[in-house]
């Protein structure tokens, strides 16, 4: 199936060199955010060339290049970063910037994001552990006036703050980073995400679902058969319409290649007609981030 085009909507790139940035995240013994640094992920740089030689044969035909960037105290900085690798290499297709959603001046770092033509969304990591509506409301204004995409990871049984924002920003397209899959991938922590996810999709019409790093931290030693119950109910609960996969690469690159991570996904969805499919590797992407194909 590799004739069927994947849009990957979730790299990260980095480039050690560029003085204006840092990616503390790399250091050795760095931990936050949930995540532990690793040997496989020092390396100086990390561009679109080196994903291309990792994804050949895969089918790739679009990439979202998502913020990795830390410490950052004007994301705009690393949006730009991105739109000259962008201009050089012809990848990222298009980009995803840092903000935090609550924070003072949110709208007016949108605004910035926003003059970069491959600019599509944001994507707030403080929002798993703090998303109120009430300080959010300045930026979110701001990202529904100016077509962002909003993406944030939650516990999955706290989801209603998203509910209220699809409610009350209709115009905004609220990506589920990573799927909101929780840390354990038992069988319990299955049937309550998974019914919680049947739930969140039920009471709203502009959230979409970003399927990655589900083959990653949470499940280290992963098989297509273990990743697939995850993958499939997640499609079940929001329709192949509302869903997206992305590789969260290099840095799932630990737990195996790029062509195994792939190969696993078309693996999955080899149960669903042709349609199906490619709404969910490429065509879902394609319209939440205005994609051309």
């Amino acid at each position: 199936m590799t004739d069927e085009p994947f849009v990957d909507a979730h790299v990260h790139f980095w480039d050690r060199s560029v003085s204006e940035l840092q990616w503390v995240w790399l250091d050795a013994g760095f931990s936050g955010y949930r995540f532990d640094s690793a040997d496989g992920y020092r390396g100086s740089s990390y561009l679109p060339p080196d994903l291309m030689a990792e994804a050949d044969g895969t089918g790739l035909a679009g990439v979202v290049g998502v913020h990795c960037a830390e410490p950052i105290p004007d994301p705009e900085v690393e949006t730009a970063w991105l739109e000259r690798v962008a201009d050089r290499y012809g990848l990222p297709d298009v980009t995803v910037g840092r903000c935090e959603l609550d924070r003072s001046g949110t709208a007016g770092l949108l605004e910035r994001h926003r003059h970069h033509r491959r600019f599509r969304g944001v994507r707030d990591l403080t929002a798993y552990e703090s998303l109120a509506v009430d300080r959010a409301f300045g930026a979110l204004d701001a990202a529904g006036r100016l077509g962002i995409s909003v993406e944030v990871r939650r516990p999955h049984d706290q989801l209603d703050v998203v509910v209220e924002i699809a409610r009350r920003w209709p115009d905004i397209v609220v990506v589920l980073s990573h799927a909101c899959l929780p840390s354990s991938r038992d069988a319990a922590s299955l049937a309550e995400w998974s019914a919680a996810l049947h739930d969140l999709a039920d009471r709203t019409q502009s959230v979409v679902c970003k399927i990655s790093a589900v083959a990653g931290r949470g499940d280290p030693d992963w098989t297509t058969a273990s990743i697939r119950p995850w993958i499939l109910a997640a499609v079940e609960a929001f329709g192949p319409d509302r869903c997206m996969l992305g590789s969260n690469w290099p840095v799932d690159r630990r737990y195996g290649s790029y062509r195994r991570l792939i190969d696993g996904y078309r693996d999955v969805l080899s149960v669903l007609d042709p349609a199906e499919r490619q709404a969910i590797l490429a065509g879902t992407a394609r319209r939440v981030y205005r994609i051309p194909d």
